[in-house]
């Protein structure tokens, strides 16, 4: 007597996996624009793997139409945010801390040097 059914269950335990992988990537990754990518990417795909899983267990078309709902909205909104918190923390001078291409290297920079400029009263 298992309760295990593939169709739902898989889909939750990958969406557990990548939530799980969210997490530790929260703890391990160095800076907050890599933590940002582990969060925002991954708890996206976790949470739409439980949410498919969840609307297979309910098989209700109300209730798969309010999954859905929500899972549309975190895939617009989880990038954008994450977007906005990282290029906030940018113009305000967070330098990261991994090595990487850097497109807005003048502009990073600028808001750097205005930083320090404040911090030491020469502005």
């Amino acid at each position: 007597m298992s309760d295990f059914d593939a169709a739902r269950d898989i889909p939750i335990l990958l969406g557990a996996f990548f939530v799980l992988t969210a997490a530790i990537g929260l703890v391990r990754f160095p800076d907050l624009y890599s933590r940002l990518h582990a969060s925002s990417k991954l708890i996206t795909l976790g949470s739409a793997g439980i949410f498919i899983g969840v609307s297979l267990e309910f098989a209700q078309t109300e209730a798969l139409s309010r999954l859905a709902a929500v899972l549309l909205f975190q895939f617009l909104t989880t990038p954008l945010s994450a977007y906005l918190i990282a290029q906030a923390a940018y113009l305000r001078g967070l330098e990261p801390l991994l090595e990487g291409p850097d497109e807005w290297n003048a502009l990073g920079k600028a808001a750097l040097l205005d930083r320090r400029l404040e911090e030491t009263g020469e502005r």
